[in-house]
């Protein structure tokens, strides 16, 4: 379990950068996989409220403060009957995005992060 790894190695800051690399490449394959799932199965209310979660927990000020130089346009792309109210494979897509950016330490704004 990488995050218990990352607990047992605080102070070892090669290895937990190696770590956090490892755990951002699970995250990334996990999230690919889902919405390869959500492409026939719709994206639930909590799936979609985790993509906003991940990204408003990039926001390190308050949101009036907090002026990347990045902004991500997208569009949900809700299918009735299939995905969440608000939810879609365009925020996922979106996530991609953001997690490829804030990886090599950009920081981006999109209507997910507020």
């Amino acid at each position: 379990d990488v995050e218990a790894m990352l607990e047992r190695n605080i102070g070892d800051a090669e290895l937990e950068a190696q770590l956090q690399t490892v755990r951002g490449m699970l995250m990334e394959a996990d999230s690919i996989e889902q919405i390869k799932r959500q492409t026939k199965d719709g994206v639930s209310l909590d799936e979609g409220q985790v993509v906003r979660n991940l990204c408003q927990s990039q926001v390190d000020r308050p949101i009036d403060e907090y002026w990347p130089r990045v902004i991500i346009s997208y569009a949900t792309g809700t299918r009735h009957g299939l995905d969440g109210e608000g939810c879609g494979l365009g925020m996922q897509y979106c996530q991609l995005v953001v997690r490829q950016l804030e990886r090599v330490g950009i920081q981006c704004f999109s209507g997910l992060h507020v």
